[in-house]
């Protein structure tokens, strides 16, 4: 069954092409998910509004034959004017947000890494372009390197004309597992 944020996507001639890319999988967007522990409620309620992102859409990028380790993922967002620091441009904390939104989402998807709990060490943005509202845009995430508990992701955010507006690096790292008390 397709869910209604495929639906909405679907309807926009640059987002459907996304969409139809055959080397890129469909996924739920597990942030976006109501979570009884309050986990993700930014995503899954804050910003879960027509106002705000009204939709959001996740692919990954299936791995090649004997490889596990996904290594691409592209999230869809629908922007709104509630996202909005001046008029009609979306507030730069949300454009670091949904950034951080879409590496976490590569993070995750990755149920085969070793480390389970990772955190955002650090989050350097460079902004080369407004992003105005309303509009959708894709934002990408992509493993530049993994080294034990270090895990280098690299983001961008691009608008329907392809023009990326956006750019980010992180480190992710994993928390270290607490030690048994005796």
């Amino acid at each position: 069954m397709t869910e209604p944020d495929e639906i909405y996507f679907q309807s926009i001639p640059w987002c459907a092409n996304v969409i139809k890319e055959p080397e890129f999988v469909v996924m739920p967007t597990i942030s976006r998910q109501y979570k009884e522990s309050t986990e993700d409620a930014l995503f899954a309620e804050t910003l879960k509004t027509d106002d705000t992102i009204r939709a959001c859409l996740s692919l990954y990028k299936r791995p090649a034959p004997g490889v596990t380790l996904i290594d691409e993922v592209r999230t869809l967002l629908s922007l709104g004017y509630r996202l909005n620091g001046y008029p009609n441009l979306c507030h730069g904390g949300i454009v670091a947000t949904i950034m951080d939104e879409a590496m976490g989402t590569l993070l995750t998807v990755n149920k085969t890494l070793e480390h389970t709990t990772l955190v955002t060490a650090y989050l350097h943005v460079t902004y080369l372009k407004s992003v105005a509202t309303p509009q959708s845009v894709l934002v990408t995430a992509r493993f530049k390197q993994i080294e034990g508990r270090k895990h280098f992701i690299e983001a961008t955010v691009e608008n329907g004309a392809g023009i990326i507006l956006a750019k980010a690096e992180a480190l992710f790292v994993s928390l270290a597992k607490p030690k048994a008390r005796l």
